[in-house]
């Protein structure tokens, strides 16, 4: 299940760029982009469905729906996890397009779990789509296996913090380190405010993104919550990719 996150500053995530780079999974941790260690309870499922906007040097990207499904499959240790974008894209002097984008499937492995501390391994792997598809913006044409490292600290009964290590292993080559830290603040019973940081460069230490965003949990009752955040691009080392805005908005329904 998802944990939340906080920040009290907008300073603030990996911000995908969604169907356009290939370095960050899609939504792996609604609202944010970083996984937690959170496992869910064995046969219980987490279903999410959103919309995402995003505006990047090239042009414009909308997902919707996107289709995010977890199921725990062992009690506290394993669960698994699918997740599926409708994209709409219109990338700069081009018209807009539409088609399915890529298909994640992940897999995550509690290994220690204490009364402050969780981490878990959350391998995931994106399968590419065709070069026709990539070239109009709906995803990348190659397949990803991303290969992070989560943990979580709950520093006191409403606050606590998250970091992420990953690799990404690109088909082709371009392969990818990608780092994130992430917040979250319980207000009450139903707002925990959230927010994130994080950075993605190639192998060499070259071509850095730093992304940040933030929002908000609201649990509408203990079953469904509203999820929504916002981002932007911090700094980029390619102009053309830059991101200047995204935005996230979507159901998590705990059936």
């Amino acid at each position: 299940m998802l944990d939340c996150f906080f920040t009290c500053f907008f300073c603030l995530s990996i911000a995908p760029l969604l169907a356009l780079v290939v370095s960050t999974p899609s939504h792996a941790g609604p609202p944010l982009s970083i996984e937690d260690p959170g496992i869910l309870e064995q046969g219980q499922w987490e279903i999410i469905t959103a919309a995402t906007a995003t505006s990047i040097g090239a042009g414009k990207v909308y997902q919707f729906p996107v289709a995010d499904v977890s199921l725990g499959v062992v009690e506290d240790k394993v669960q698994v996890s699918a997740v599926y974008p409708y994209v709409f894209a219109q990338l700069d002097d081009q018209d807009k397009d539409s088609d399915f984008g890529n298909l994640e499937l992940g897999v995550k492995f509690k290994v220690w779990d204490s009364a402050s501390w969780q981490v878990a391994v959350a391998p995931a792997y994106s399968f590419g789509i065709t070069r026709s598809l990539a070239e109009i913006g709906i995803g990348a044409d190659t397949d990803v296996l991303f290969l992070p490292v989560v943990a979580e600290h709950q520093v006191n009964e409403r606050f606590r913090i998250n970091g992420s290590v990953g690799y990404a292993d690109v088909e082709g080559g371009g392969d990818e380190w990608n780092y994130g830290l992430a917040a979250g603040f319980s207000l009450n019973d139903r707002w925990d405010l959230v927010g994130e940081v994080s950075m993605a460069m190639d192998t060499q230490g070259r071509g850095d993104i730093l992304d940040a965003r933030a929002g908000f949990d609201y649990a509408v009752s203990d079953s469904i919550h509203l999820l929504f955040a916002l981002a932007t691009g911090v700094h980029y080392q390619n102009k053309d990719d830059e991101l200047h805005w995204d935005a996230f908005i979507g159901i998590q329904w705990l059936p």
